[in-house]
């Protein structure tokens, strides 16, 4: 294992899970309409579990020596959006965060812990990508 690239890319993914935060939280806000209260409450979902694969992140970081960053990955704020707008952001964002993982699992495949902690992260971003198109209704679904 690399563990150089290993820790720049975990940093990569704290940095980007720290966005998700920032994105998540901000839509909660700024969501109207009669459906607010549920929506409200799935981004903060949203939010909360992308603070734990910070969490994380941060600690593995630590443990393997390094040290976490505290960038954040850019966050687009167009202004004003539609729920449908942001819940594409949101879905859109979430793709990337799965093919970021996925392809990092070549860089752990020496290190069973490594690997699974991977893994799980792409089981629950998995889960966060279908929940995002289910709101957006069956013609966004992923044919399996």
């Amino acid at each position: 294992m690399d563990k150089k690239k290993v820790l720049e890319a975990l940093n990569l993914d704290l940095e980007h899970e720290m966005a998700a935060i920032v994105r998540y939280l901000h839509h909660s806000f700024i969501v109207t309409g009669p459906n607010r209260g549920p929506l409200v409450q799935m981004f903060r979902t949203q939010a909360t579990d992308s603070m734990q694969h910070a969490i994380k992140l941060g600690e593995k970081i630590c443990a393997l020596g390094g040290h976490p960053s505290v960038k954040i990955q850019e966050v687009y704020e167009p202004g004003e959006q539609t729920i449908e707008q942001m819940l594409e952001e949101d879905l859109e964002m979430e793709k990337n965060h799965l093919q970021m993982y996925e392809k990092q699992l070549g860089l752990v495949s020496d290190s069973t812990a490594l690997k699974l902690m991977i893994e799980q992260i792409i089981v629950e971003e998995t889960a966060h990508v279908e929940e995002l198109e289910m709101y957006l209704g069956p013609r966004r679904a992923v044919k399996v």
